[in-house]
């Protein structure tokens, strides 16, 4: 695609603060502008077109008869996000898109028949940038843990329900805990390592917020790879209330040579090998988690987190989802 300089993005949605992954980074650089906003809820609307400084519409075909775009940020509820996307997609703009990309698979077959193979998409997965990650990922890479044998990870978050919209509790427009925040995992898992999913099972608890039963407050998901290699996700919406941390995420990672553990809310990389005392590697600096979009449409820098990527994180999820509906059962990947 042939792209503008500097490029012009829009922002598609605002219904999650992660919103401002996009705008920051945009705001902050000289390469990127912001030329139009668009919601279907006026109040959202209005607030984020008046911190980009730009034009605002009530619906995305609005916005493109008005403007041509090159790129557009998509955080509007989960469940609209598929079709939006898809409509992105095959007017020929690259789509920036947070997680969850699709709630159903329906909706994720549609973003693939309107992609057509094309490098047009990345989901927005801010744990493959965070510093200890990419630490982590360098010793992988060298071979410091050798064969990686198994990963776990725990994914507590806060609630706040009070403070949450209502449609987080919406299951139509949320997706459910595991399409949600087991994304982030499997993506890690099959990123760190190489490996090629095999297949993945799921469960979700029953405990839900008093007066939202259709929400569970904790999942958890096991992805068996083609090696054999297991990685074991919990995740959960139990962070206590009092905590400083939104979420005290951490993995483990295992292999024949040493472990590795993350503390990705202190930003804490760990390592302990069969021939060195535990220690603490170099860090890299920190990025904004939209930074690599934006390098790669404007400066021409490899995508860091491709569509194929993208894709197969997304489905993943959506069937560890789809086995805890039925009971946990495997579901081949």
């Amino acid at each position: 695609m042939s792209i503008a300089s500097p490029l012009r993005l829009a922002l598609v949605g605002a219904a999650h603060p992660h919103v401002d992954y996009a705008l920051d980074e945009a705001l902050r650089r000289d390469d990127v502008t912001i030329v139009a906003v668009c919601d279907h809820d006026p109040a959202r609307r209005a607030a984020v077109a008046a911190r980009a400084g730009a034009p605002a519409f009530e619906t995305l075909d609005a916005l493109l008869a008005a403007h041509r775009i090159d790129a557009a940020a998509v955080t509007t509820e989960p469940g609209l996000r598929a079709a939006i996307v898809a409509r992105l997609l095959e007017a020929g703009v690259f789509v920036i898109v947070d997680k969850p990309m699709a709630t159903s698979f329906d909706g994720l077959a549609a973003i693939e028949a309107a992609r057509a193979g094309r490098p047009l998409l990345t989901l927005l997965l801010e744990k493959r940038r965070y510093p200890v990650t990419r630490a982590l990922k360098e010793l992988v890479d060298r071979g410091a843990l050798g064969r990686i044998v198994t990963i776990t990870t725990s994914g507590p978050h806060k609630l706040r329900p009070a403070a949450r919209p209502d449609w987080y509790f919406d299951p139509d427009l949320y997706g459910g805990i595991l399409n949600d925040l087991v994304v982030h995992e499997v993506d890690l898992a099959l990123w760190l390592t190489g490996e090629t999913a095999r297949r993945i099972c799921g469960w979700t608890s029953s405990a839900h917020p008093e007066g939202r039963p259709g929400f569970s407050l904790a999942g958890r998901a096991l992805l068996e790879t083609a090696s054999g290699m297991q990685v074991a996700i919990d995740v959960d919406w139990l962070q206590p209330e009092a905590s400083p941390r939104h979420g005290d995420y951490a993995m483990r990672v295992t292999g024949t040579l040493g472990r590795a553990d993350v503390d990705f809310a202190r930003n804490v990389l760990s390592v302990e090998a069969h021939d060195r005392a535990a220690f603490q590697p170099p860090l890299p600096d920190a990025e904004s988690p939209a930074r690599y979009a934006f390098d790669h449409l404007a400066k021409g820098a490899p995508l860091a987190i491709t569509a194929q990527e993208s894709v197969r994180a997304t489905r993943l999820s959506l069937l560890a989802q789809q086995s805890a509906r039925e009971g946990g059962v495997w579901m081949s990947a």
